[in-house]
């Protein structure tokens, strides 16, 4: 059984669940994961703020019981196998060396890796060079979807040229916060690993939702923030064939074909929406697929820390916070 650890006692590490998941439709945070998953128990969290800790102390509703430290000296003293790192964004670069520093071998990161790629370019230098190396996840949970992998399918079938095809992406609530979750499903439906050295334009937002356009593995990208109080996470893949939607948090995947005009002889038009077979939805599944992958070493992981270069390295120069000169 591994010996986990959390590092940071809020929203995503336990609080989005308010500490239950007895509910087949709830149940995504770390914590969450951590418990459902048969060879790990969750043994410690470090929080430097009492509330926080004292908020998970009285709602916490998991298998314990779980120490709760302010000291991160005293937390690794846990012997911990595995560490999530959910902490707030401008902390995780520091979280990352401190528990490269303690030697823990397994380490799940909440997205943004880090504010800055050069912090993020540190961190996977590091990383290189040590003689062990850490296996690393970011929680990027959509990559566990299905729908993400019939997207890259769908592109990687096109019968156009990537210039006569188009991919719109629309979000909420911050680039760095909840659109990050789409620069990522970017990079991997389209296969890149690298982000466009500069974006093709970029509308500035004084709230953190920028517009801006890119051009990715020879596709035209646009990508429009909205000021809304609720969370936008949609990408839309249209081609000669039609359009494959993504909408409702990334979860649900619809299909409009091109289809004959009957009012029109020899023109097209979009067809009625269906949506695609096989597809889940299921972000726990995916949490889950995505901690599974950490743990077992017989095969690669679903989000390694290399597949975030590309998110980290776009919003690097879409909100310019730090990029690096390599």
């Amino acid at each position: 059984m591994l010996r986990a650890g959390i590092i940071g006692a809020g929203r995503m590490a336990w609080g989005y669940d308010a500490g239950k998941w007895d509910d087949a439709s709830t149940g995504f945070t770390i914590a969450s994961c951590l418990n459902r998953h048969p060879a790990v128990q969750l043994e410690a969290i470090y929080d430097p703020v009492p509330q926080a800790r004292e908020a998970f102390r009285a709602g916490y509703k998991g298998e314990g019981p779980v120490a709760l430290f302010d000291n991160l000296d005293a937390f690794f003293a846990a012997e911990l196998d595995l560490v999530a790192i959910a902490s707030p964004s401008e902390h995780h670069f520091l979280h990352l060396n401190k528990c490269l520093d303690a030697g823990i071998e397994r380490l799940w990161v909440e997205k943004p890796v880090t504010i800055a790629l050069a912090d993020f370019d540190a961190i996977e230098q590091r990383v290189a060079a040590m003689a062990v190396q850490p296996r690393i996840c970011v929680n990027f949970v959509r990559r566990g979807l299905p729908e993400i992998q019939r997207l890259k399918e769908y592109i990687a079938s096109s019968p156009d040229t990537p210039e006569a095809m188009a991919i719109e992406i629309r979000y909420s609530r911050k680039l760095a916060v909840n659109g990050v979750h789409l620069l990522d499903a970017l990079g991997a439906v389209t296969g890149a690993n690298n982000a466009p050295k500069k974006p093709d334009y970029v509308i500035p937002s004084a709230s953190g939702n920028p517009s801006f356009g890119v051009t990715v593995s020879g596709i035209p990208v646009s990508l429009a923030g909205f000021d809304l109080p609720y969370h936008l996470i949609e990408m839309a893949v249209i081609d000669s064939r039609g359009r494959m939607l993504l909408t409702a948090g990334a979860t649900r995947l619809t299909w409009e074909p091109s289809e004959p005009n009957p009012d029109h002889a020899g023109f097209s038009r979009m067809g009625a929406s269906e949506s695609v077979a096989g597809m889940s939805g299921d972000l726990q599944a995916a949490a889950l697929n995505i901690l599974g992958s950490l743990i077992d070493g017989s095969k690669p992981p679903i989000a390694p820390l290399q597949s975030a270069r590309f998110s980290q390295g776009l919003m690097d120069v879409v909100l310019g916070t730090g990029r690096s000169e390599n």
